[in-house]
């Protein structure tokens, strides 16, 4: 029995039903006497199948204490049989061409993620950009070639002097880019506030045919009475809210704070409550790393991915400096451009920042001899071999590894069982992939 079949207006607001059907009224009786009520017996609890269509029968309130009446708890269980299966769908897919279908996805349609990192590496520009490419219909995913809608809910930056000239800079269609105000009469400073508008922006967003909620940043959405460094109390200002995305159908881009602690791992540096790491379905992380040529570097990384596959690619990215024209003259600001994929990744950039400085210049010097080797080679070599040449320098096996990745090689294996050998390529001399001769054609 689904709630849309409970029968309107019988339970108070958050309670469930869990009820036993009502005994079938008696025969109405012509001409008959009156019957005294019987004496009332002792006697045990029946349990009787729980289902939703009606209160336990012979259950009548001891007396009128004007509150509604409630059904007692119970369990429903639905097999498994019953749960249509779908497809996970993209908001942004990056699969390129040869790849299986999705295989490639960043941001699930329909979930909250999580957009996050330092002061000062773009993830604002990158939220701009995401609502540019949606508003045009031109991000790779479900959603290209249809063009929808972006609520865009900003509280530390400025539309007029900010957001709007930075949505141009991006290409936004700013017919479909809209600012998010709340009309209440007994406050007249009221904001968008969660979970209390959470159902206001529900509806909002399938009125308007949106597809994507920026919050920037998501905290300062939260009730200011709710500690957001306690999981319990976030999860149900949350919660609510990814239920209506899914619901309403479309997505939830927040914006959150590295903290200085945590190490290397992103997802521990989140700022405020563990509580994100448990609600969102995928976290982009932000960071910048200083090149040999004092250039900054900046890249950003697929660090969480609940409903696809981790281990993607990372991308650099820029932030371009870009002069809006206004009717009142110039407004200088920023706009976020995506780069190639590389092969680092916004952990291996952390890693780095805590890593001693008598570290680090071993970590560049092991890369260096490790490039070295292999291109002295042909650009390959033996993995065992070049982990003994390693060991004899007194390279450790994490630092040659480090160093492996931070270069971006190619492993390629060969053989079975003890003949198995697995060879390091130099990127650009990795050997490109030959066609299964007995693979199935389609």
């Amino acid at each position: 029995m689904t709630t849309e079949q409970r029968r309107p207006g019988a339970w108070p607001a958050g309670i469930s039903p869990r009820a036993i059907p009502a005994a079938p009224e008696p025969e109405p009786v012509h001409n008959a006497t009156p019957l005294a009520p019987p004496a009332a017996e002792a006697t045990e609890p029946v349990l009787r199948p729980v289902t939703d269509d009606g209160p336990w029968p012979g259950d009548e309130p001891s007396g009128d204490d004007g509150l509604p009446e409630v059904a007692p708890r119970g369990l429903v269980l639905r097999p498994a049989s019953e749960i249509r299966i779908r497809p996970v769908r993209w908001l942004w897919d990056t699969t390129p061409e040869g790849a299986p279908p999705t295989s490639h996805g960043r941001v699930p349609l329909y979930s909250l993620c999580i957009a996050a990192g330092g002061p000062g590496l773009g993830k604002s520009q990158f939220a701009v950009w995401l609502t540019a490419r949606i508003t045009r219909g031109d991000l790779p995913g479900e959603l290209f070639g249809k063009p929808r809608g972006v609520i865009y809910a900003a509280t530390e930056d400025s539309w007029a002097y900010t957001i709007a000239p930075r949505l141009i800079a991006a290409g936004a269609d700013l017919d479909l880019v809209f600012h998010v105000s709340v009309q209440d009469d007994e406050n007249p400073r009221a904001r968008l506030t969660l979970p209390t508008d959470t159902s206001l922006v529900g509806q909002a967003a399938e009125t308007y045919s949106v597809a994507l909620l920026v919050a920037d940043p998501l905290l300062s959405l939260i009730d200011k009475g709710i500690n957001d460094y306690r999981a319990a109390e976030v999860r149900e200002a949350l919660e609510p809210l990814v239920a209506a995305a899914e619901r309403h159908h479309f997505t939830i881009l927040g914006l959150a704070h590295f903290t200085k602690s945590g190490g290397a791992d992103p997802l521990a540096r989140l700022a405020g409550s563990g509580a994100f790491g448990q609600l969102i379905r995928s976290m982009i992380a932000f960071a910048r790393e200083d090149a040999e040529d004092g250039d900054p570097r900046f890249v950003m990384s697929l660090e969480k991915n609940n409903l696809g596959r981790l281990g993607l690619p990372s991308h650099s990215y820029v932030i371009q400096p870009v002069t809006v024209e206004t009717e009142e003259g110039p407004s200088y600001v920023s706009r976020f451009v995506l780069g190639p994929e590389t092969s680092t990744s916004v952990r291996d950039v952390m890693r780095d920042e805590i890593t001693p400085s008598g570290d680090r210049a071993e970590n560049d010097e092991v890369r260096m001899w490790l490039r070295d080797y292999l291109m002295d080679l042909g650009g390959a070599a033996e993995s065992g071999d070049v982990l003994k040449d390693a060991e004899k320098r007194r390279y450790s096996r994490t630092t040659v590894y480090r160093a492996k990745t931070k270069l971006g090689l190619i492993t390629k294996q060969s053989g079975f069982g003890k003949a198995r050998t697995s060879l390091w390529h130099l990127p650009e001399a990795a050997p490109t992939e030959e066609p299964d001769p007995l693979a199935p054609t389609p």
